[in-house]
């Protein structure tokens, strides 16, 4: 099976980083266009319970595109057909459900787990929720 759109996700984590390099590896492999998708979790619950507004979300995305540009231009240095996005939303919802519907992405890849160990014991893996439910093939990488 060929790739065309690939998402991989990322958070600054180390698992994250090495989902971002495989991800490249298979974009090239697949002359596939590859979306590097870095959610700023929005977390309703901590909205109303700490007064976290809208101010607080879109600086922390400003702050976060300034480093996902720093994979985006690795990716394109290394060939990859790649863009950038930082979405502030539900970390399960955007990369099982939205993002991949709105951009055909018919391969995802995730790092095993993430930088937010505190969320994970909570929540649930967002990796786990994204095997179960996506659409997509999932690459899980350790």
């Amino acid at each position: 099976m060929a790739y065309k759109n690939i998402l991989v996700g990322i958070d600054g984590s180390k698992r994250a980083e090495r989902a971002f390099e495989t991800a490249v590896d298979l974009a090239k492999v697949f002359s596939a266009k590859l979306y590097l998708v870095w959610v700023v979790n929005r977390d309703r619950g901590m909205d109303s319970s700490f007064g976290v507004n809208e101010d607080f979300y879109q600086d922390f995305a400003k702050r976060t595109k300034k480093q996902l540009q720093i994979y985006l231009k690795k990716a394109q240095d290394k060939g990859a057909d790649a863009s950038a996005t930082v979405i502030i939303g539900s970390i399960k919802t955007v990369l099982a459900y939205d993002f991949p519907d709105q951009h055909d992405i018919d391969l995802i890849v995730l790092g095993s787990t993430g930088i937010n160990a505190v969320e994970k014991m909570l929540q649930g893996s967002h990796t786990d929720y994204v095997v179960r439910h996506a659409k997509a093939d999932v690459l899980v990488v350790k």
